[in-house]
């Protein structure tokens, strides 16, 4: 089943009232796509049509469909949860190698479920968090913590002092670029700084 047609069933299974027309929109799919989903779906059993007022069709799914979408829905899961447990993995023996090489804290960059899986890896090593940076103003608080914009915190590091001896390790799960972008505003506190890109280093580690 591919996710137009789990989509598919997902909609209808809320609102079997839907058109055509207004299934397309709802899946932001052409017309002419909707159409040929709902023709296998139901060459497969797994809707049927039913005729309403007018021309108008329904489109109920079957108890087979059912079956199929708690099936494909519950795989799904499990994929999702091997995903997290096998990153978060990866994640925690690279985060202890670094603290064998000498780093007590780190700060995370991001509030998605990278950064996430990121701060639960940290939470299984020594490793100390610093502080979680954020680029989305909505987020003012990210899994009990309190989030701090990227300008607050590199301005918070420039006006400090001994910075010459402060060494800034950022986990990046969020647009490295504009990160690396704000911090070349602040020269005094450039070379302190080290970005590790988490994206990265998990495609190195499945290699």
């Amino acid at each position: 089943m591919s996710q137009h047609e789990l989509n598919t069933l997902l909609e209808l299974k809320e609102n079997p009232n839907l058109s055509q027309r207004s299934l397309s929109r709802k899946l932001n799919i052409s017309l002419g796509l909707t159409n040929s989903i709902l023709k296998n779906l139901i060459n497969r059993g797994w809707i049927k049509a039913k005729k309403d007022t007018g021309r108008k069709l329904l489109y109920l799914i079957t108890p087979q469909g059912m079956a199929n979408v708690s099936r494909l829905m519950y795989t799904r899961f499990q994929e999702t949860l091997h995903y997290y447990h096998y990153t978060k993995d990866l994640l925690t023996a690279y985060l202890i190698k670094l603290y064998q090489q000498g780093e007590k804290t780190v700060n995370i960059y991001g509030t998605g479920q990278l950064a996430e899986i990121t701060y639960y890896a940290g939470m299984s090593t020594p490793l100390k968090l610093n502080a979680i940076i954020s680029d989305d103003p909505s987020k003012e608080k990210f899994l009990g913590h309190q989030t701090i914009s990227i300008e607050n915190f590199l301005s918070q590091y420039s006006s400090e002092n001994n910075l010459s001896d402060q060494k800034i390790i950022i986990l990046s799960t969020n647009n490295p670029e504009k990160l690396t972008k704000e911090i070349n505003k602040y020269k005094n506190i450039q070379k302190n700084i080290k970005i590790i890109n988490i994206e990265n280093i998990l495609i190195r580690s499945t290699k």
